[in-house]
């Protein structure tokens, strides 16, 4: 099984800026050609689109267009934060074989780092967007 969380960055994310900040964490994580480890465990694959390309217009159009069907004050607050990002860190993470409780727990030092990089909002696929941990918007 596998999934996916979407960072909407109010500013720039590199995977480099990940890599680094990851590592202050334990050094056993690493981002190579976008697949992100944790010493030799595959936990995911990571991409970040920014502003001005054709895959963050998509990755933010296609989240306003889902957000317009559940209208409300929720979503439309949702919406006015992801119209002023500037880049999306897309992250596959892959459970493989293995709990994905185990995963999780895995990644947690990334919502650490995602908004010490950058204030934005994540998107977790299957429960929706959170400000934080505050989930502001539930969508399954």
């Amino acid at each position: 099984m596998s999934y996916y969380i979407r960072y909407f960055a109010d500013g720039a994310l590199s995977l480099k800026a990940i890599a680094a900040g990851l590592k202050s964490f334990d050094p056993q994580f690493k981002i190579d050609g976008g697949e992100l480890t944790r010493a030799a465990e595959m936990l995911g694959e990571v991409e970040i689109n920014s502003a001005g390309s054709d895959l963050f217009g998509e990755e933010i159009a296609t989240k306003v267009a889902a957000l317009n069907q559940v209208g409300g004050q929720a979503a439309q607050w949702v919406i006015n934060r992801l119209q002023q990002s500037q880049s999306v860190g897309v992250f596959h993470v892959l459970d493989g074989e293995r709990d994905p409780n185990v995963t999780w727990e895995m990644l947690q030092p990334l919502w650490t780092v995602l908004p010490g990089i950058s204030p934005g909002l994540t998107h977790v696929e299957g429960q929706g967007f959170y400000d934080g941990p505050q989930l502001v918007l539930a969508i399954a």
